[in-house]
Formats: C-alpha cells, structure tokens, sequence
C-alpha cells in the first residue's frame, strides 16, 4: 500500500504560512524525557473523517489542555480549531454530518484533578460557524414573546448513543436525571444539532443499559443486568420493547452485538461446542446463519458495511489480535489487508468511514508503537499520516509483549502476557513485575502498546500480566469461574503464573513484586498473603482491602445493580469476607507494602488504605504512603501520575535489590 506524504508535515506547513489559523496542536512540540516519556498523556487521542470525506478532525491533548482540529481533506487547510476555555474540555465527538460535529463536554474542578461530566452536548460546524451547545443544564435560549419552540436547559446527563444516516440534523441520545439518585432508567431522544430541539423516542427498559443501533442508527437493542447480574436483552419495534429470549431463534447464550434493520436480523455471539461463534438471526423465522468462528475467544468486535451494517469481518483477540475476513472484497478489507500487508507485526484497526465506504481512518499500532493514525483512500490504495499518537516515543527502543497461555493448579486453563526489558541476557533473568489489571469481570489485558507496562520494562523489569479466571474477554463461563474466588482461586491463578514464569526463566525468583491498581490493587495485597514466599514488595493502588466495605462506602452500593454485583460476585456471607479481606491478615504480610491512593476516590474510598496502614503500623510494619488530595480512583494530572511512578519505580529497586533486606526502608 503506497503510504504518502504525512499529513501531520502539511499542517505544520499550513500553520507557518501567512494567512493561515494559528499553529495547528497536531505540529510537532518539545518532547518529554524520563519517565514523562511514559506517564504523559498521548498528543493525538484519535481523528474521524466526515460522512462524505470533505473534513477529517483530530482531538489533540498537551499540557492537560485538549483541541479539536478540522481541516479540509483536499487542500490541507485548518479551517477551525477548538480550544475550549475555562474549566470545559472536549470528551468524545462525532460527526453528525459532512459540516458538524457535536461534542460531549467535560468539565475541570478545582476540588477534583480528572474532568467529570456535566452532560452536555456541544455543536460547531467544521469552518467553527455555529457554535453551540445543544443540550444540558446551560443549554437553552429565552423564550419570551416568541412562539417558536426552542431548547431548554435539562437537568440531566447527555450521552450521545449514535449518529443517525437519514437524518443529518439529528444524533440519538440517551439522558438521564440529575435530580435522582441510585438506579435511573434514561430516556432517549433525537437531538437536532443546530437547535437542540428534542424529540423522545423511548424509555430504557432497564437501569444502566447500552444501546445498540441498526445500519441507519435508529434505536434496536437495549442491554443490561439486572440485580442478579444476570444479563438481560431488549428489543425495539413499533410496539416498544419486548425481551429478545421470546424472539425464536436467541437462546440464553446469545449475546447481540448488531441489528440489520433492512433484513430484520440480529448479530449474535454464543458459546459453541469447539469455541464461539457469530450468527445471523433472523427475528421472524429465527433461522440462524454461522458468520465466523474462533475456537479460544468470542468476537471483540465486527467492521461492517456502512450503508447495509451488514459484518465484512469480524476481530478475535484471543493472544495477538487477528481478523477473519467475510468479505474479502469489501472497500474496508481490502483496507485492512492492505494495511496488515505493508505493517507487519502490527495490528490495524478502523476508527471511522465515511458513508460509502471509500476513505477512513485507521490506526495503526504493536505492543511497541503507541500508534499512528492514517487517513486511507481505497479507490488508490494509499494511505496518509494524520499523526502519531505519541510521537515521542520510538517503538524500536520499547519492549516486546508475548503471549503465554497454562493450566492452573486445578486445570483451569488462563492466558497473560510476559514483557521482557531490552538486552536481557541469557541465563540472567531479570526482576519481574506481576501486574494483574484491575475489574476483575469486564476487563482483560490485551495485546496492545501500554505505557505503564513499557514504563517498567524501560526500568529493567520484566513484566507479567495474567488474565485470570473472571476476566472478560473470554465468554460467560469464564467471567463466571471468577464469582466469589477473589481471595483464593483468581489470586491463585496470577501466583500459578509467576511460578510458570520463574520455571521458565523469565525472572528472578528472589526479586519478585506484585502491584496492581483497583481489583489490581486488592490482588497485589491478596498475593502477598497467600504466597508470602513469593513477593519481595506489594503496592496497591486506589485499591480495596476490605471486602466487607463494598456495600457500606463508596459509590457501587448506591444503586441496586451495583449492590447486586456485589453479592453475586463477591458474596456477602461475614466470615468469607473477613477471610478474604487483606486489612483482616495484616500480620501474614511479609512482604515491603507501598500505598497509593487519591483522597477523591469515590469508588474505592481512601478509608479502604487508611484501614490498611493502620492494621500494618499495628503489627510494626506501617507500609509506605502516597496520598494525592485531589485525585480519584486513579491518578490523572500528569504531574502526580510522574511524582506516582517515580515513587513507584524507587519502591521496585529497592525492593528487588537482593542486598536488601525485605524488611527494611519502611
């Protein structure tokens, strides 16, 4: 595939030329060094091409500041840049048609570093005519002596769900209440882009749905837990919703994952005899049709045609990503292919098109390069640099991610990811850095370039990361195996495989650490406890100690899912709790402890910590102690999350220096 001139160097020379906008955020500034390399935000967040092609827009981020960039494809003019002032910011955007773009807002305070949500909903057209917002509780125009109907302020939180193909003044929202607290059902609406005029369309069928659309971006699927968790499936037609398990054909594995309005048929994943499989559904008939299968992993996710919906290909991550191609044909695979075919050892992926298919934008990325984003045109097979995500950053210089995949000590068979630092030499293994992700249920560790796992690799560790029984990612069954085993058999699996990884001679078995965030985090002290052997330092991170907590602070007991949650998949029997709780085994923790945490933290409040360093100080052993004021649940102003790592990273040596005796430094 012929790769042009770059973009990013004709906006850099469109921004020096006389009469052009001001410097365009996508030009190359100062680089950081140190750890700033990896702890800094990436410059370009992403880009979208217009519905026909005439505009791309790329969302930059510098200094903690973000801008929206427009420039016209066939000149390379900047014609407008967004650089929202005061304490707004830009969240995500879409393009409603070839002209506007509406942006979900987010706002900074001064109490709390990271941007929360006021829900609202901004318009501008590309040339930065029109500017307004749209919806939200600023939103709106006086009305007196007019009667013509105008938007009004909502006291409610806007979230765009889609763009709609055969209305280009329209997207489709969903809000729901401020005024409520808890469990809220959001209602759903066309939200005209230069009027902010409403018009309802229905009301969720249950409490913290996702929605999903057909090919023309109307309204179809709704799909949700309930208190139990067990999952739920809504469809919409003329008669409102109606539960998909009485639809022929869904059976109670069936997952939707899209809907052709035209052929009135759903795209389900299941569960199948030798893997998992995508099927076509038909809602009248219920026959099924097989698409694509993947013997290890369900689909993660499916590019289809933009004007029917109907899957091209379907994408498995079940080590390295990959792609089955339906349509080999198709515009958007004969994009990919040719992409996949001119990077090799990377992956592609398409972040959007236009309605014919004929341009988009992709991604291009590895375990080692952050990635780039290039604009493509199938009818010449050429694609364009727009930007590098982090341009900084030179993927020959970062470290390589393998897969790995073992039986645990009950059988039960897990997958991770082994991260070796550069001139690790042979018959010399290095200090190794468990890592297990946060979640644990929805989540899972991918294939991917991740900064903080290059971050400590650049530091000389190795770097385990292990999706444990109860990731996501896998299927049901295995988020299942997961329910009420935090304590013992997902804890177990993450020591299971640093055991493997010793035996294979991927670390040194005296200069282990475990550290985690979140789930991570509870983990990381979890380990400690249970292989007190094992790890030479634990570090938690915006993490929970005290299961017995979860429904008395915090923010996931206030709504009757989240309470559901946590009974179904922590449980809520006293004694399990205790004897899974690391704040109630203080005493059994051999290992160097270092806290971190920020005061805002709503999901794992800071009492979880406090609780910790009490029990430890208790017992003679108080754990080392960083606390950001105006940080939640995790770190976000890029000057902690420096000060954060660097704390960290002395930690590790220090730990893993074999000299030192565990106990000391405290």
């Amino acid at each position: 595939m012929d790769i042009r001139i770059p973009l990013l160097a004709l906006l850099a020379l469109a921004a020096s030329c006389k009469h052009a906008e001001p410097a365009s955020p996508l030009a190359a500034s100062s680089a950081p060094t140190g750890l700033a390399m990896f702890t800094r935000s990436a410059k370009v967040k992403t880009a979208k091409v217009s519905p026909k092609g005439t505009y791309v827009a790329a969302l930059s981020e510098e200094n903690g500041k973000r801008a929206l960039t427009f420039v016209k494809s066939a000149t390379r003019e900047i014609t407008h840049v967004l650089r929202p002032e005061g304490e707004s910011t830009i969240g995500r955007f879409f393009w409603a048609n070839d002209e506007r773009v509406v942006i979900e807002m987010v706002d900074h305070e001064g109490s709390l570093a990271a941007p929360v949500s006021r829900g609202e909903i901004y318009a501008v057209d590309a040339t930065g005519q029109g500017g307004k917002l749209i919806f939200g509780y600023r939103a709106g125009e006086a009305q007196v002596g007019s009667h013509i109907r105008k938007a009004t302020p909502q006291a409610a939180w806007g979230s765009v769900i889609s763009t709609l193909r055969n209305d280009p003044r329209k997207v489709l929202i969903e809000q729901t209440s401020m005024l409520e607290t808890g469990d809220r059902l959001a209602d759903i609406y066309k939200l005209d882009v230069y009027t902010g005029l409403e018009t309802r369309v229905a009301q969720s069928p249950l409490a913290g749905a996702d929605f999903l659309t057909d090919e023309n971006g109307e309204l179809r699927i709704a799909s949700g837990r309930d208190e139990s968790t067990t999952p739920r499936y809504f469809l919409f037609g003329e008669n409102g919703w109606r539960e998909l398990r009485q639809i022929q054909g869904f059976s109670n594995r069936s997952v939707p994952v899209g809907f052709l309005a035209r052929e009135r048929a759903l795209y389900v994943t299941e569960s199948v005899s030798d893997g998992f499989a995508l099927y076509l559904v038909s809602i009248d008939t219920g026959e099924r049709k097989v698409v694509s299968k993947n013997e290890i992993v369900p689909a993660s996710s499916t590019v289809e045609d933009g004007p029917t919906g109907r899957v091209v290909a379907v994408e498995y991550d079940p080590d390295l990503p990959t792609y089955d191609f339906v349509d080999t044909a198709h515009p958007l695979c004969r994009i990919l292919q040719g992409l996949l075919a001119a990077s090799p050892n990377e992956h592609v992926r398409i972040v959007n098109a236009t309605d014919d298919d004929r341009k988009a934008i992709v991604r291009v990325y590895s375990d080692r390069d952050p990635g780039r984003f290039f604009l493509v045109d199938v009818a010449t097979m050429s694609a364009e640099t727009i930007a590098d995500a982090r341009p900084w950053l030179k993927p020959d210089s970062m470290a390589e991610m393998s897969a790995f995949h073992l039986s645990a000590g009950d059988g039960f068979r897990i997958h991770g990811y082994i991260t070796m630092p550069a001139n690790t030499q042979p018959g010399t293994p290095p200090p190794l850095v468990v890592l297990p992700h946060g979640g644990p249920h929805q989540v899972r560790d991918y294939w991917d370039f991740d900064p903080e796992v290059q971050l400590l690799a650049h530091e000389g560790f190795a770097v385990l990361q292990v999706n444990y029984r109860g990731s996501g990612g896998y299927g049901l069954a295995y988020r299942e195996a997961g329910y009420r085993k935090w304590g013992d058999r997902i804890v177990e699996d993450i020591i299971d495989a640093t055991r493997f990884a010793v035996r294979k001679g991927f670390a040194d078995p005296k200069r282990i650490c475990i550290y985690g965030g979140s789930f991570g985090a509870y983990a990381a002290l979890q380990g400690s406890i249970l292989a007190p052997d094992l790890f030479r330092c634990a570090v938690g991170y915006a993490g929970i100690y005290d299961l017995g907590l979860l429904l008395k602070i915090g923010d996931v007991r206030l709504g009757r899912i989240g309470r559901g949650y946590v009974r179904t998949a922590v449980g809520e029997e006293e004694a399990a709790l205790d004897k899974a709780s690391p704040v109630r085994h203080a005493d059994q923790i051999a290992a160097r402890v270092l806290l971190i945490h920020g005061k805002k933290d709503e999901r794992a409040p800071i009492e979880h910590a406090e609780a910790l360093r009490d029990a430890l100080a208790a017992r003679g052993k108080p754990p080392e102690w960083l606390v950001e004021s105006k940080e939640g649940h995790g770190f976000f102003e890029e000057n902690a999350r420096e000060r954060m790592y660097e704390r960290l990273v002395k930690f590790l040596k220090e730990s893993t220096n074999p000299e030192k005796p565990v106990s000391s430094g405290r």
